[in-house]
């Protein structure tokens, strides 16, 4: 028994030395592995780090971020070169002779509007009046480079320019159509509204949807830019965004942000853009003929008095009457007579002579315009073809 019992003890001893042992081995093999494998700790940081990563993420791209990264290689920021003169004092000249010293200057101001390349050329769309007075243009591209434009032409009245810049093989983003556009679809602003603050090429991305379409305002005392059938949206468009596209959820350029309506300067989310196919007819028009060509308005439009309203059978005193035509003109050929009212011009009512000749400014020379109009108490309609002046 007692043999059996010493036996028994002995063999636990060794089974017990054999685990401390397989337990040893173990934990000394231990940091060797933590060598080759990184702790959750390190797993965690590496997870993030990937997820940080533009397009490392699938779960995170959305159709807001394709069409963003689609748009943004062709977002470019404008600046200008300006040139004057400034007088200063100079006690040395005595009355005789000016006290003031009259010097010229330069001035570099970059970064004060965006644009948008359009083909690979280095064919710009931009605001006019992001360029107007320039002496020389600033393109910086998105990479960095600085190049210098210039102004093809512009239409100064739907204050849209075209630069050029030399060279080829740039990114340019795809226009879509503006006439299909939606209230209420998601629309993104891209520009560059912190230039000056930053000097920094990279666009901005502000998301929002298209507010209204259509939006046409009065001429602004003193300011030679009509604007008409805007689009409104609520992404912010801040200075500095001006000239940038306006940007679908394809990808596509339906608008060139343009201004916004705030009494501070900042934005309230009530942002317009010029139409895209408004600017690209602007854009074919310069590198087709190489200008703007000017219209050729063959007749003389009055407002309507009670008097004249009702001599000619008029339901109202609203419309543009016709006081004069051009003999052989486009009027004449669209059938048109002195005494017709037009009361409306494609899809705009027509209130007052304003209303008919603002709206026909911001179109170009072959564009067909629907007339609806009055004769002796009775509609007719018409298509009025516009013609260059010449």
């Amino acid at each position: 028994m007692n043999r059996v019992t010493r036996a028994t003890i002995l063999a636990l001893i060794g089974i017990n030395v054999l685990l401390i042992a397989i337990v040893l081995v173990l934990l000394a093999s231990q940091p060797q592995q933590a060598e080759t494998q990184p702790s959750q700790p390190d797993t965690l940081f590496a997870a993030a780090a990937q997820a940080a990563s533009p397009g490392r993420d699938p779960s995170r791209e959305s159709i807001i971020v394709e069409a963003a990264r689609k748009v943004s290689p062709a977002v470019v920021s404008i600046g200008i070169l300006e040139k004057g003169y400034v007088r200063e004092f100079n006690p040395f000249f005595d009355d005789f002779f000016s006290p003031f010293v009259i010097h010229p200057y330069t001035r570099k101001r970059p970064f004060l509007g965006s644009g948008v390349i359009i083909n690979s050329n280095g064919y710009i769309l931009t605001n006019y009046h992001v360029v107007e007075g320039a002496h020389e243009i600033l393109v910086t591209l998105v990479d960095g480079r600085e190049l210098k434009g210039r102004i093809l032409d512009a239409d100064g009245i739907v204050d849209i320019a075209l630069i050029k810049v030399e060279g080829s093989d740039f990114p340019s983003a795809k226009m879509g159509d503006s006439d299909r556009l939606i209230i209420g679809e998601w629309v993104m602003a891209i520009g560059n509204p912190f230039g000056n603050v930053l000097e920094d090429p990279h666009p901005t991305v502000t998301v929002g949807v298209v507010s209204a379409l259509r939006r046409s305002f009065k001429p602004s005392p003193g300011s030679s830019h009509i604007y008409q059938d805007m689009i409104q949206t609520d992404a912010a468009i801040n200075p500095g965004n001006s000239g940038g596209p306006l940007v679908n959820v394809l990808g596509e350029v339906v608008g060139i942000n343009t201004f916004i309506v705030s009494r501070t300067g900042a934005s309230h989310g009530i942002g317009f853009a010029t139409p895209i196919n408004k600017a690209r007819a602007v854009a074919k028009e310069i590198m087709t003929y190489g200008k703007v060509r000017p219209l050729w308005l063959d007749f003389e439009c009055i407002n309507l008095s009670p008097y004249l309203a009702k001599t000619l059978e008029a339901p109202s005193t609203e419309g543009a009457l016709i006081q004069s035509m051009k003999k052989g003109g486009p009027a004449e050929k669209a059938g048109l007579r002195v005494g017709d009212i037009i009361i409306q011009a494609n899809e705009k009512k027509i209130r007052t002579r304003n209303d008919l000749i603002t709206y026909i400014v911001t179109m170009h020379v072959g564009a067909k315009i629907a007339l609806k109009y009055l004769r002796r108490g009775k509609t007719y309609q018409t298509t009025y073809v516009l013609q260059e002046f010449k």
